[in-house]
């Protein structure tokens, strides 16, 4: 192998990624007109960061415009998708699992909490540069 190549794998591993949430698609909501929710990452809040929860209706799609910075090439996420209850604790609804690899955009959908839910079905639409 060549000293030339093993320098570009060398900065190709130390390189950092970023990690872009674009848009929240949900097909089914869990509750009867719509899912109070908001996205966890590595135990703390991303999305809405202005409040404590975003109403998300059936068939439709949410802009969401949340960026994670300092991954790299091949490392796995988990984004939770949380439903917010005013006087229960809240519930995790499900997990979306990615690998961070560059390009896009990409979609992931979520892979239900069956203990809290048994109908919510949601996609993330992301991207990586």
């Amino acid at each position: 192998m060549s000293i030339r190549r093993n320098f570009d794998q060398m900065v190709a591993g130390d390189q950092k990624y970023t990690f872009h949430l674009k848009r929240l698609f949900c097909y089914m909501v869990e509750e009867h007109k719509f899912d109070d929710v908001y996205l966890k990452y590595d135990k703390k809040r991303i999305w809405p960061l202005e409040k404590k929860q975003q109403p998300v209706y059936m068939d439709s799609e949410t802009e969401l415009n949340v960026s994670i910075t300092g991954l790299k090439d091949g490392q796995r996420i988990q984004i939770e998708l949380w439903d917010w209850d005013l006087l229960s604790p809240d519930d995790l609804l499900g997990t979306f699992n990615m690998q961070i690899a560059y390009g896009g955009p990409y979609t992931t959908d979520m892979v239900r909490n069956l203990k809290e839910t048994k109908k919510a079905k949601y996609t993330l639409e992301w991207y990586v540069d």
